[in-house]
Parts: structure tokens; C-alpha cells; sequence
């Protein structure tokens, strides 16, 4: 990575630390990486989780449209149904969209790179109000064991964490052939 470069990354870094949700709290230490090169690709992102042993919680970050907001108010003050039903595809299209980014840049992460399924990470799909990307395994976590989680949990972060090294080889064109592999 060239000193420009470096710098571009640290300051986004910065600024996702900066960041906080609605109850108040920052981005989770072991996903600020993650958050940071979505965003520099040009995600918008608005929710995000480390993932929590303790909470039986998966690591995940939700990609939405930047419209998205304003998206939901128009279909909550829509007046006919016909209406409502226009402003809701039109929030789906700009939600898939963003899909529809982000799925080509997971496929060329899995094209060479070996690992189970439960651990990929895959696309929630929520529609209307957008996607998360998170592990094939993330629900699992609610029922496994304290130690079994505490792997689970592990395991997905390791995935989320290559997969971030694969996106910054992307954004900042020092990518190799084959995305690292899984351990």
C-alpha cells in the first residue's frame, strides 16, 4: 500500500470509529475494518456487529441504499395502496441494487478459496429495508454451546476478516490471483 493509500485508510478508519448507533455505542472494534473498506468501496452501511459470545450474536454488517430512509418515509405517508405499493418496489430496486454490488465481490472472494459452507459469507435479504452480510453459520450461535459459540464465533470472524483483506486488495489494487486462504 502506497503512503497515500495508507493514509485514505487510516482516516476511514478513524471516521467508523467515530461512528455510533442509535443507542448511542461505536462500531465493534473487530469489525471497524470491515465497516471501512464498505464504506470506501461506496457501501452504505449503517448497522454493524463484531459478533458476541456472551450474546449469542454473529458478526454482520447491513448494506442499505443511501435512500433508504427517505425511501421508508414515502411509504409510510403514501396515501392509496397503489401508491404504497409503487414507493415499496421503488425501495426494493434501490436496496437490491446495492445487492447487486455486493454479491459479485463475494463470489470472486469464494472463486479459489476453500472452506465449508457453514462458514461462507452470504446475503440476508431484507428488501425493503436491506441486506446484511453475514455467515452461512450466524444463527447457529444460538444453539451452540458456551464453547462451542465462542468457535462459532471465532471461525466467522476469521471469515469476515479475510474477506476484508480481499476488499482491500480490490479497492487499493494490490490484490493477487487467489484471495488468502482459510486456515
Amino acid at each position: 500500500m502506497t503512503r497515500d493509500q495508507q493514509d485514505i485508510w487510516e482516516r476511514e478508519k478513524r471516521v467508523v470509529r467515530q461512528l455510533r448507533d442509535g443507542l448511542g455505542k461505536p462500531v465493534d472494534q473487530a469489525i471497524v475494518e470491515t465497516v471501512a473498506i464498505l464504506r470506501l468501496l461506496g457501501f452504505h452501511t449503517d448497522s454493524s456487529c463484531g459478533g458476541h459470545f456472551d450474546r449469542a450474536a454473529s458478526p454482520y454488517v447491513a448494506v442499505r441504499a443511501p435512500s433508504n430512509q427517505a425511501d421508508r418515509r414515502r411509504i409510510e405517508e403514501a396515501g392509496t395502496q397503489g401508491e404504497k405499493r409503487r414507493c415499496k418496489n421503488q425501495a426494493f430496486q434501490h436496496n437490491a441494487g446495492e445487492l447487486a454490488r455486493l454479491l459479485p465481490l463475494v463470489e470472486r472472494f469464494y472463486e479459489t478459496r476453500n472452506v465449508p459452507q457453514s462458514r461462507r459469507l452470504t446475503c440476508q435479504g431484507f428488501g425493503l429495508i436491506g441486506y446484511r452480510l453475514t455467515a452461512q453459520s450466524a444463527d447457529l450461535v444460538h444453539v451452540a454451546s458456551k464453547d462451542g459459540r465462542h468457535e462459532l464465533v471465532e471461525a466467522q470472524r476469521q471469515e469476515f476478516d479475510a474477506f476484508t483483506e480481499f476488499m482491500k486488495a480490490e479497492f487499493f489494487g494490490t490484490k493477487n490471483d487467489a484471495p488468502p486462504r482459510a486456515a
